[in-house]
């Protein structure tokens, strides 16, 4: 595997050379008798091969450029958040080599090591952002045996010309599709159970009689700022976000007796006056993390005893969930049919590599299986939809895809859905709302067991 750290140096400058073929806005040559599988309309274009005898494999995945900040770095952080940490599981943060820059296109690249059951290898993603959008490149592999061949490909890429820039997202966010901001009709949400949410600049605030909660929008988080440097990811936000909206007192911890670091809750407390208000409060932070990506919930009240009578497990713990920490559940709001009028796209990739346990003597690697899926729907002014649903599955060479096609009529009615002629003719009633993020919103379509987080694309 050492000659793909060099491999690697060569994808910085990979924007260049051979345009004999095109998928979306993205010009290359593709690899000679590789297997290749693609579905219309889908969100990507995978070439794979392997060699079963050995069990090494590699594949080389296109996405569709997407709408995109002009931050190539956050561009980046985004997509290794949600497509490379949705394919493997990968034990470091991405080594990063020298950006490359040409015809009005940033390259950030950047791989990292994955090991499971024993088998080691290496993805590599490769994020261009220019005029407005980003293409990622994925490379998954377990071997040097196909440098050339994936040194060639990245040497033959390319970039069509597109449209300007759209505005730039003053933030990043949990996704790799930048969400389309304005002219929403619900700003505010009462719950039955009296508490009642309000969309802000920064956070969601829900509030119930004296009680105050800030759920924040998704903030970048950067494992590698806090492993091994002695800094503390609950203190560094505690110190350096929320002191910007309060004027920090008193600062102490609810650790539940914990000595270990790692078990110690992401939790941080204490008085402070409101920069917005003027009003003295106790508050506590609960830091959550998921993949680069960090959420703030703050409390609020008028003393400590309030606080915690409202959250008797604020702080959570190694072991125990956290009452403020779920208080996300109300970052959500109803839709209207000109809200959701537009196209909005879902999607998701996983992998699993197989090994043989017996007979005796045939243990070994079996092979890689890969599951995506993508949704798209469009919803018209005049109360008419298509949906398109693609998925692949199976072994690496030898994947199955489908597609499925609706077209019909939907109504909506704040936090429903009805759309007509779904699978076997059936209609289909979704429970629907909005997630606020910065700048747009999210909109979620459940029913029964099928679960879509929609950004809206055009």
């Amino acid at each position: 595997m050492k000659q793909l750290l060099l491999l690697i140096l060569l994808v910085a400058c990979s924007m260049a050379f051979s345009q004999q073929q095109t998928f979306d806005i993205t010009n290359f040559t593709p690899p000679k008798e590789w297997q290749k599988k693609t579905a219309e309309g889908g969100g990507g274009l995978q070439f794979a091969t392997e060699d079963a005898a050995k069990g090494t494999y590699c594949i080389i995945t296109i996405f569709k450029a997407i709408p995109a900040t002009d931050n190539a770095k956050g561009n980046f952080d985004a997509a290794w958040a949600d497509l490379v940490k949705g394919m493997v599981t990968v034990s470091t943060a991405p080594e990063m080599t020298e950006p490359a820059t040409e015809d009005g296109w940033e390259a950030q690249s950047g791989y990292a090591p994955f090991e499971s059951e024993g088998t080691k290898g290496v993805v590599i993603l490769v994020a261009s952002t220019g005029l407005g959008k980003m293409v990622n490149i994925i490379i998954l592999t377990n071997t040097d045996a196909y440098e050339k061949e994936m040194t060639a490909f990245l040497e033959s890429v390319s970039f069509q010309k597109e449209n300007p820039a759209p505005e730039k997202d003053p933030e990043p966010v949990n996704t790799t599709a930048a969400p389309v901001t304005g002219g929403f009709a619900f700003t505010s949400t009462n719950f039955d159970d009296g508490w009642t949410s309000v969309i802000q600049d920064d956070w969601v605030l829900v509030s119930k009689e004296d009680i105050k909660v800030y759920l924040w929008y998704a903030l970048r988080y950067n494992a590698s700022d806090f492993s091994g440097t002695g800094v503390v990811d609950r203190d560094y936000y505690w110190d350096n976000y929320v002191s910007k909206y309060f004027t920090i007192e008193t600062k102490q911890y609810k650790d539940n007796g914990e000595v270990m670091g790692s078990l110690k809750p992401s939790y941080v407390e204490g008085w402070a006056t409101d920069k917005q208000t003027g009003e003295r409060r106790f508050i506590g932070m609960r830091l959550d993390v998921s993949p680069n990506t960090a959420y703030i919930t703050v409390g609020s009240a008028k003393d400590e005893e309030s606080l915690w009578k409202q959250f008797p497990k604020a702080n959570g713990g190694a072991y125990s969930p956290s009452d403020l920490s779920n208080m996300g559940g109300y970052n959500k709001f109803a839709i209207t049919a000109n809200d959701i009028s537009g196209t909005w796209q879902d999607g998701n990739t996983s992998t699993a590599q197989w090994y043989y346990v017996a007979p005796s003597g045939y243990e070994g690697y079996a092979g890689m299986t890969v599951a995506a899926r993508s949704a798209t729907f469009n919803f018209n002014d005049g109360g008419n939809y298509t949906s398109i649903h693609n998925g692949a599955t199976g072994a690496v060479g030898n994947m199955s895809t489908f597609q499925q096609n609706y077209k019909g009529k939907y109504t909506v009615s704040n936090w429903n859905l009805i759309a007509t002629n779904r699978f076997n003719g059936k209609t289909d009633n979704f429970e629907a709302w909005f997630v606020a993020i910065r700048g747009g919103r999210i909109l979620k379509l459940r029913d029964g067991g099928m679960d879509y987080s929609l950004v809206k694309t055009k």
